[in-house]
């Protein structure tokens, strides 16, 4: 897969979306008017409404998998620059397995149907554990996104006769670089992460999706280079082994200062032609 399909694939996916964005800007706002005449509350913050999930989350399986696979191409890496992204990729999917994919702080919106439906979006504590009215404390410790549903029906179980449990999982990152609205989100770690792009707005004019990196602190976990080829595959920020805190940073495209560079020209001329004259004196 050559770079440039790569990033042929990664302008068409934002260029859709922010298609189909524009096009249900005019519907959304009449929802939203139409809302605000029958409800006076303020309008939610940057959490997502839960939607349906399009995309699946790495069972423990293809994580196991997935972390053989990398380790291999971090062996066969001969730029220290990418053995290195492929090792750090490798640790974290460990560090799933072991751990879980819930840290504290982390949100998850559960739905408990029983004889009436429970909605709430529920934070990740110390411990991992979470709360909900009236049970005990439940922990998260080694569970991972595509286990949550599964594992939370069997919790419940003990407590609820028959709860049909539904749940989406949520991930705080921020969007940073050449977007319209950069900050921190509560994503559904199922989307794609062009969607996840979108959702702070976009790129803006001066953007260069090609340099686009995923980074945890100051180390770069994805370089634009293999960015280009997990989001050709439409990864899901889940398939990116995204954790909370980390960051997508929208590249920017270069702009020469051709008025600092002719001052600078100036300057320079003048020191030189300065230089001159003192030594004809």
């Amino acid at each position: 897969m050559t770079t440039a399909y790569m990033s042929t694939s990664f302008r068409y996916s934002l260029d859709r979306l922010q298609s189909l964005a524009r096009g249900a800007v005019t519907g959304l706002a009449l929802v939203a008017g139409f809302s605000a005449c029958h409800h006076s509350a303020p309008p939610s913050s940057k959490l997502l409404p839960p939607s349906e999930s399009q995309h699946a989350e790495a069972t423990r399986v293809q994580l196991q998998a997935l972390a053989v696979t990398t380790d291999q191409e971090a062996a066969a890496q001969t730029d220290a620059g990418l053995r290195a992204q492929k090792q750090m990729q490798a640790a974290t999917i460990r560090a799933r397995l072991r751990d879980g994919d819930f840290d504290v702080g982390d949100r998850v919106f559960l739905s408990i149907r029983t004889d009436s439906l429970v909605s709430d979006t529920v934070v990740v504590r110390a411990g991992r554990v979470i709360k909900l009215p009236n049970l005990p404390d439940i922990s998260l410790q080694g569970v991972l996104r595509s286990e949550l549903q599964e594992y939370l029906t069997t919790q419940l179980t003990r407590y609820i006769k028959r709860p049909d449990v539904q749940t989406m999982s949520l991930v705080r990152v921020a969007v940073m670089g050449a977007v319209s609205k950069p900050g921190f989100y509560q994503l559904p770690a199922d989307i794609a992460l062009a969607d996840a792009i979108m959702m702070a707005g976009g790129p803006t004019q001066n953007a260069d999706v090609d340099r686009t990196q995923v980074k945890r602190g100051s180390d770069v976990v994805y370089s634009s280079t293999l960015l280009g080829q997990e989001v050709a595959k439409g990864a899901t920020l889940d398939q990116l082994n995204i954790r909370p805190g980390d960051q997508i940073v929208i590249g920017e495209r270069h702009h020469t200062n051709f008025a600092l560079i002719a001052s600078i020209v100036g300057i320079t001329a003048g020191l030189v032609s300065t230089i001159v004259v003192l030594r004809r004196h």
